[in-house]
């Protein structure tokens, strides 16, 4: 009896000291890739920001796309510009935490990651580009709105699939 309460006792003890929690991961994380992670840096708050970045930030780019990006004016397109690099930033923080700590990534697969980062530069250097070159804008605004679009589709794809998964629950 004691050598099986013994063998049992050894089981959980071992399991729970094998187990690594995210700050066991964030710790081997440092230590194996030399880099320091900020302590706002949590699961959580990566998921969180990566669906305010698809709920708030995509309003606010959508707002500006309807109503601004039209009107061509180089403030509006400073600004929006300067709110998705601000995002993307975030968003590059929290890809770059859950990859070294080896909880995925910001936007659940490498291939969703990668084609959302890659829409959203698409849609910061085209207001970049109409920002600085401002002669045709027509076009140049028909490339941006074009832009936009391919990201909100992506958005719209992302969404549609955590929902389907259970991830995310929009009321």
């Amino acid at each position: 009896m004691k050598k099986t309460l013994s063998l049992v006792l050894l089981t959980l003890w071992a399991s729970y000291s094998m187990a690594c929690d995210e700050d066991c991961k964030r710790e081997r994380a440092m230590e194996e890739h030399g880099v320091r992670f900020g302590s706002h840096l949590t699961v959580q708050a990566c998921r969180d920001t990566a669906v305010d970045f698809l709920m708030t930030a995509r309003r606010n780019m959508e707002n500006y796309r309807a109503e601004r990006l039209e009107g061509g004016h180089p403030a509006g397109m400073r600004n929006i510009r300067n709110f998705i690099e601000q995002r993307k930033s975030w968003l590059d923080e929290c890809d770059e935490y859950l990859r070294l700590t080896e909880q995925g990534r910001v936007f659940r697969t490498e291939g969703m990651t990668e084609r959302l980062f890659g829409d959203i530069n698409a849609v910061s250097e085209e207001l970049m580009n109409l920002y600085n070159n401002r002669h045709n804008p027509s076009r140049e605004i028909a490339e941006v709105a074009q832009r936009f679009d391919t990201l909100f589709q992506a958005m719209d794809e992302h969404v549609v699939d955590l929902q389907l998964r259970g991830q995310m629950v929009i009321r």
